[in-house]
């Protein structure tokens, strides 16, 4: 079953290179007029050229791709400059961040997607997202099977990953009426879980939050079947290798689903479960997690996500029992006008085994983020991160100095219970 997981990826791939399949459902706008574009008429006009050339070339050719292969193309790029106020080394990663280095100008991530929807009964759909960059190899997935990521596998080591790839197919229009909605889908594809995704131009923050870095995994390889019980009541179901996984490394599979209310314009609810083993080797540790998240629209300017998660695992804490967590994210959001915009997170995270950050330990932050939009397709961030632990010296804080040891000179290094990050990112997104 692995092997044909493994397949269903490349041939994704392979087909969405020939234009043969079609991928991910049709988007619901697909035929919408498209509104105005906010940032013409302004202060800026002299860059109207810009936008004339987005218009023109970009959107156009997007669309012209579509109109005569069925294939949506979409692509990101951002780059940003995080700094830690705690000096760590160039270049690695925030300590407990996922996806946020300090003082390095490495571009964050640059991605490529094509879908296209199945077209009746026998030629399916695919979505092929490829990701560059230092995101990508921070999000990589056991692609071997050995139980570890970036040992034994050269691919697992580079700014390169294929984020998703897989087959999709959807229940024709001329399908039993019964049935209208069902879709299946299998290859590698994100979690179904969280509040946040990968894609910082899809998120309100820039940066993650604890729970999108240590409370859920970030992608799965397995098969899926969705289904809309009401028109407002949809539910998801399937079998996974496991968390950040092509290949098992213990012969064991994991169970995930989903279930989404949509229940009204100002509110919708989905509640996320994913259970099974994940440890090298055992199948009887078992590893699961419940995600809630609740997204309000109180008013067309502002837009409220809420976000619990509850976890444990057999045998995983740093004393040999089993490990829990859970933590509560809430992100506020608020549009001054059609270009300006700011959001505020605030979270705690509790790991009571040690399982899932390597400490015993609470933490805490609060990020503030403002972003402009620049044209349609271009805009800026600034952030500022507050993160805390109740444990103490957990954060590293570089002081000058080494100290001499067989292998070398090593840099004195000082931990502290907090760190204070500032960021800057601009990112252009077309989708």
């Amino acid at each position: 079953m692995r092997t044909r997981m493994l397949v269903l990826g490349c041939l994704a791939a392979a087909l969405a290179a020939t234009g043969l399949v079609g991928g991910t459902a049709a988007r619901a706008d697909e035929e919408a007029k498209a509104p105005p574009d906010p940032t013409r008429g302004q202060w800026d006009s002299f860059l109207d050229p810009l936008r004339d050339f987005e218009d023109n070339y970009v959107t156009a050719g997007q669309k012209k791709i579509e109109d005569l292969t069925k294939i949506h193309v979409a692509a990101g790029f951002t780059e940003a400059y995080t700094w830690d106020f705690n000096k760590p080394r160039s270049g690695s990663l925030i300590a407990l961040h996922s996806l946020e280095h300090h003082n390095d100008g490495v571009p964050v991530l640059g991605q490529l997607d094509m879908s296209r929807p199945n077209d009746g009964w026998w030629i399916h759909g695919f979505d092929l997202k490829i990701d560059s960059g230092k995101v990508a190899r921070d999000i990589k997935a056991d692609w071997n099977g050995n139980g570890a990521v970036k040992h034994g596998d050269t691919f697992e080591t580079n700014d390169f990953d294929v984020q998703q790839a897989y087959l999709q197919w959807a229940m024709p229009d001329d399908g039993p009426s019964l049935l209208k909605g069902l879709s299946v889908k299998g290859g590698k594809f994100v979690t179904l879980l969280g509040a946040e995704v990968i894609e910082p131009w899809s998120n309100f923050n820039y940066s993650r939050s604890y729970l999108f870095s240590f409370a859920i995994p970030f992608s799965h390889t397995g098969a899926l079947v969705s289904y809309p019980l009401t028109d407002k009541i949809s539910v998801t179901g399937g079998a996974v290798e496991g968390w950040d996984k092509v290949q098992s490394n213990n012969q064991g599979w994991t169970g995930i689903g989903n279930i989404t209310y949509a229940v009204n314009d100002m509110l919708a609810l989905s509640e996320c479960g994913i259970w099974g083993p994940e440890q090298t080797g055992k199948t009887g540790n078992k590893r699961g997690v419940s995600d809630f998240v609740a997204t309000i629209k109180p008013t067309s300017a502002l837009t409220l996500l809420l976000n619990y998660d509850y976890g444990k695992e057999d045998g995983a804490a740093l004393n040999g029992d089993a490990a829990f967590w859970q933590g509560f994210a809430a992100v506020a959001n608020y549009n001054f006008t059609d270009r300006l915009s700011a959001a505020v997170r605030g979270e705690w995270f509790e790991d009571h085994g040690g399982s899932r950050t390597g400490t015993m330990q609470t933490l805490y932050e609060g990020t503030v983020t403002g972003k402009y939009l620049i044209t349609q397709h271009l805009y800026g961030q600034l952030e500022y991160r507050h993160d805390e632990s109740d444990k103490g010296d957990v954060f590293p804080k570089d002081s000058p100095g080494t100290v001499n040891s067989s292998t070398g000179p090593i840099p004195i290094t000082k931990f502290t219970d907090g760190q204070d990050i500032l960021g800057f990112a601009v990112t252009y997104v077309f989708n």
